[in-house]
């Protein structure tokens, strides 16, 4: 029986406190509660208590398609600006691709986020074309300040996809195809061929249309448009570059520089010239 007592005493130290109430607003959030939510809210938890990596429970309701909790949090002040310091996301991008299963409670949640003025729109066109969503990319494009190269990046994407109804629409938004600069079949046909970087990623480059394209292994095809004689912006990120090493009249290999990445250096494989 002493023993018995014993056991049960130390079970009870083992066992996990109770939650704060911060902590139960993150549990609310991520369960969809919005009925809890507002209680802890009103009762004085605020509604931006930082958790793990400095997320809101805005970032949780996001991620979990919890439109009603959204709601209930933008009510009552929710931050919309607010990035985590582990990825950098923010909670519009949370909707845009979320770690959980995507369901049209994200896209709601998107497009109300995007309608109180949330960053990162931009960001959110090209994907929302992607996955053929015309509903949400006119939001996006209704809500105007859309810089001149995203949009024509998307309609460039657009186009490549044969997306008529995107087209169409961008079009409409007043998007314009990027100017290429002029190289001929034979400039270009030097830039075909297999690179790899040191750690055994590889991208195919090749001609097609007029254009290079690039098609890393297990990835999708990506349109390469000239701004320079070695320089291309990379369609379908904005903000993407790749700048070829040029040895003479041999082309050694290139540089891929996109937003807060270090650049990543291929090397041409000699004999896959395409």
């Amino acid at each position: 029986m002493k023993l018995a007592v014993i056991a049960l005493a130390g079970l009870a130290m083992l066992q996990a406190p109770p939650l704060t109430k911060a902590e139960q607003l993150q549990e609310a959030a991520r369960k969809g509660d919005a009925a809890t939510v507002r209680k802890l809210i009103d009762d004085g938890v605020d509604v931006n208590t930082k958790f793990r990596y400095g997320a809101t429970a805005l970032f949780y309701a996001a991620d979990h398609g919890h439109l009603d909790v959204v709601k209930v949090l933008l009510e009552k002040g929710a931050d919309l600006t607010l990035k985590d310091t582990f990825y950098g996301f923010t909670p519009l991008m949370l909707a845009m691709s979320p770690a959980q299963t995507k369901t049209p409670e994200h896209t709601e949640i998107a497009k109300l986020l995007i309608a109180k003025g949330a960053p990162g729109k931009e960001d959110a066109l090209a994907p929302a074309l992607q996955e053929g969503d015309m509903a949400l990319a006119k939001v996006i494009l209704d809500s105007g300040g859309i810089p001149a190269d995203v949009l024509s990046d998307a309609l460039e994407g657009a186009r490549d996809r044969k997306q008529a109804e995107a087209i169409a629409l961008l079009e409409k938004g007043g998007a314009k195809p990027f100017d290429d600069f002029k190289l001929d079949a034979a400039q270009l046909a030097r830039f075909a061929g297999t690179y790899k970087t040191s750690t055994g990623g590889e991208v195919v480059i090749a001609v097609a249309q007029g254009r290079l394209a690039g098609t890393p292994t297990g990835g999708e095809r990506a349109v390469l448009v000239a701004r320079d004689a070695r320089t291309f912006r990379v369609i379908g990120q904005p903000s993407s570059s790749i700048t070829f090493a040029i040895d003479g009249e041999k082309v050694t290999g290139f540089t891929l520089a996109a937003p807060g990445r270090p650049g990543q250096t291929y090397t041409r494989v000699e004999g896959k010239q395409l």
